[in-house]
């Protein structure tokens, strides 16, 4: 239906968000979620910038989501008693489930702003203002937007196209980066599942790889079709999980029945949604040749799979003090990663 895109200074880039509007001759509003401590809370944005209510203040932010609507959806305000299906929705740490709302007949404009489904507050003037005159935001209709497909170019034989300017002679290249010198990763336990390799390749993960994270369970991390991750997987299609490749150094895992490794409101769990901000992470390579992942969100909170029955609840956050490499001192978010390199031939003889 919609997705979230990452605030990077660009345009918004969906008009039909084009919502809300100021009299104050600032202009035209979009609703937007903003990442803040006290949760992923709607407010209202433009090209760069955004405010959200909380506390009674209006606060100013530069890290926050704008929607997109997948093809065929359709964007609506909507009054209602009760908060309708489709509703954008996003979450306040002290009281819940937030939804975004357009608060209108307001002496300062039509505002972006919250609801708990009773009443709603927008920001404006440095204040959170309260108001009982609002709709919500709803997004109905399409599908979420699917993955970019690459399509390699073809090789026709015989044909080598040439490039318009002369050649120069001696051939003359553009200098070539320097790298720094890749980690070398130690051999790891015998375990080995049919077709895989341990530890990440030295360039980094690749789009569509396909891998496994063995854990201190001795078995692999799985997550389930009720959103519940743990540590006792075996080779099936719950515990392997294809890489998408999301942004520079961002990455998402989706395994095989589709859902998405999440880490929401302090919970590892599941998502639906490509690019969804709560599935994105990056990757740690730490120095025993194990990885971390570390949600792009709510930094500093990893996968973390305890040793006893393997169960994970809770995304662990711990880091070790003054240290600024943000890689995680427990060994519950400690794994080792498997990279398939023969899938399609493998037996799975350990379950999901």
């Amino acid at each position: 239906m919609f997705e979230f895109i990452q605030n990077m200074g660009q345009i918004p880039p969906d008009d039909q968000f084009r919502v809300g509007h100021q009299n104050d001759g600032s202009g035209h509003y979009y609703p937007v979620i903003a990442n803040t401590p006290h949760g992923r809370i709607p407010g209202k944005g433009k090209q760069g910038k955004a405010w959200y209510p909380f506390g009674g203040q209006e606060h100013p932010t530069t890290s926050f989501q704008y929607l997109k609507c997948g093809p065929g959806a359709r964007v609506s305000l909507q009054k209602s008693r009760s908060p309708p299906a489709g509703a954008v929705t996003g979450h306040q740490n002290d009281s819940g489930t937030m939804y975004s709302v357009i608060c209108h007949h307001t002496a300062h404009g039509k505002i972006p702003g919250k609801s708990n489904g009773v009443r709603a507050w927008y920001s404006w003037g440095g204040k959170e203002n309260p108001t009982t005159d609002f709709t919500y935001v709803v997004v109905r209709g399409g599908h979420a937007p699917r993955p970019p497909i690459y399509n390699p170019p073809i090789h026709v034989p015989g044909f080598n196209p040439q490039p318009s300017c002369p050649p120069q002679y001696p051939p003359v290249y553009p200098p070539q980066p320097s790298y720094p010198p890749q980690p070398s990763y130690q051999p790891q336990p015998s375990y080995n599942p049919a077709g895989y390799a341990p530890g990440p390749p030295p360039q980094g993960l690749a789009e569509g790889m396909t891998v496994r994270f063995r854990c201190k369970t001795g078995k692999n991390v799985r997550l389930m079709q009720n959103g519940d991750v743990d540590g006792q997987g075996g080779n099936g299609q719950w515990a392997t999980f294809k890489v998408h490749v999301l942004g520079p150094g961002r990455y998402g895992f989706q395994n095989q029945i589709g859902l998405w490794l999440a880490i929401k409101y302090g919970r590892v769990t599941q998502s639906t949604i490509y690019n969804d901000p709560d599935a994105s992470f990056l990757l740690h390579l730490n120095p025993d040749s194990s990885v971390g992942l570390e949600s792009c969100i709510y930094r500093g909170q990893f996968i973390g799979i305890k040793r006893k029955g393997g169960n994970s609840k809770l995304a662990l956050a711990n880091k070790p003090p003054h240290d600024s490499t943000s890689q995680p001192s427990s060994s519950h978010v400690h794994m080792v990663l498997w990279l398939s390199t023969n899938i399609e031939n493998e037996k799975h003889t350990e379950g999901k």
